[in-house]
């Protein structure tokens, strides 16, 4: 006996290792490829299906740069508000 194991026991032990190595290796390549497949097929469809983007600008128009501008003064409103509103003590109510 070899720490107390049977040799029949450890060759045992050892092959069946092996085969769980080897089980969990083989499943992890057969998903990425089919990850793989699965992308590779993703593009050709999106490329076969996709239109041609040629009415989209290429730089933000003076209407965009307005419009995020507004967004952002209110966002900072809304925080300015809030902010005021926890450090004066008012809590929501609730129910």
């Amino acid at each position: 006996m070899y720490m107390g194991l049977e040799p029949g026991v450890a060759e045992e032990a050892a092959i069946l290792t092996a085969i769980g190595i080897g089980t969990a290796f083989a499943v992890l390549v057969v998903l990425l490829a089919m990850t793989l497949l699965i992308r590779w097929i993703s593009v050709r469809v999106e490329r076969r299906t996709a239109e041609p983007m040629d009415d989209a600008p290429a730089q933000p128009t003076q209407e965009d740069s307005q419009a995020r501008n507004r967004a952002l003064a209110a966002a900072l409103a809304v925080t300015a508000l809030l902010a005021a509103r926890g450090s004066s003590g008012e809590r929501g109510r609730a129910g």
